[in-house]
């Protein structure tokens, strides 16, 4: 189960989160599960968010020291590998957040970050973490594809309800879900008309 889906900016010098989309409860610092007044619904917006910041501001550190260590060779062959340039300059990373720091649980959090834009899904520990990264690749595939995520991270901003719909096509609910090549066919055709119609 996915608990938490960020997209932030990349840069070293700010580090800002442009979406944040939680699945499923968690009641990290707050006492008593019900809400009781807006005061309550106030604080836990707050505490979210600054969960989520925290969370991208170590991806952004993580991702600054892999650039900083990696020595890639990029060279052009002139043959198409079949994927976009962002997808193969690309870095993934995964790391473990401690229980209480900044979640309640210990959580995972599975990470890329191309362009100037990381996407991370933050999940319970027992998730497959191949099966987390695939579906991670597959959500950054479509995001670029229907809001320019990737090259155009501003983008992320003005059009909320399409990075909604990607999520609700291809982590329903917070869920990984194993999808074949049909599958993932059938449900970009699903994707396509669902914002064709908006």
């Amino acid at each position: 189960m996915v608990y938490a889906f960020i997209i932030h900016t990349l840069p070293p010098d700010t580090c800002r989160v442009l979406f944040s989309c939680t699945f499923g409860l968690e009641d990290a610092g707050v006492d008593d599960h019900r809400i009781e007044n807006e005061g309550d619904v106030t604080e836990m917006r707050t505490l979210r968010k600054e969960q989520m910041a925290l969370v991208a501001r170590q991806v952004q550190s993580e991702f600054s020291f892999q650039k900083a260590v990696s020595e890639r060779v990029t060279y052009s062959d002139g043959l198409s590998s079949g994927q976009e340039d962002w997808m193969r300059d690309a870095e993934l990373g995964m790391f473990r957040l401690a229980a209480g720091d900044p979640f309640k649980t210990e959580k995972i959090a599975v990470w890329l970050g191309a362009g100037k834009t990381g996407f991370i899904l933050v999940c319970e520990t027992h998730e497959n973490r191949l099966q987390v990264e695939n579906q991670l690749r597959l959500l950054v595939k479509n995001l670029q594809e229907h809001v320019k995520a990737v090259r155009q991270p501003i983008e992320v901003l003005e059009k909320g309800d399409r990075v909604m719909a990607v999520l609700h096509h291809f982590l329903p609910s917070g869920r990984i879900i194993f999808m074949n090549h049909a599958l993932i066919k059938q449900t970009e055709k699903e994707l396509d008309i669902a914002l064709r119609m908006k």
